[in-house]
């Protein structure tokens, strides 16, 4: 299964400083990561939403809180699930997430 999104980074401008938002859908970890950066923030944002897509669930099943996207060493992102989801294999779950210029876009992959 595949999921994609894509979405305009500026459509995060008001909500980068807006705390309800930023705790209602990341966590504490992904909230340091990001350090308001807006692009970092439109990127973790995308690969829940293509998670989600990939999953054929819609945004308002789960919290997106359940699903945390972490780094390595490299920079390089990957998932670890909470609550309803954390019966999901992360390690059949691959994520790739970009941005350049006014877009973000990210691109998950389950195989089985």
């Amino acid at each position: 299964m595949c999921g994609i999104d894509l979405i305009k980074i500026d459509r995060f401008n008001s909500l980068i400083n807006n705390n309800r938002f930023m705790n209602d859908n990341f966590n504490i970890d992904e909230i340091k990561y990001i350090n308001n950066n807006i692009e970092t923030l439109a990127g973790i944002f995308s690969a829940k939403e293509a998670l989600l897509k990939a999953l054929k669930k819609g945004i308002n099943n789960y919290s997106l809180k359940d699903i945390e996207v972490i780094h390595d060493d490299n920079k390089a992102p990957s998932f670890i699930f909470h609550n309803e989801l954390d019966y999901l294999n992360s390690s059949n779950i691959s994520v790739s997430i970009s941005h350049d210029g006014e877009y973000a876009i990210s691109v998950v992959l389950i195989t089985n």
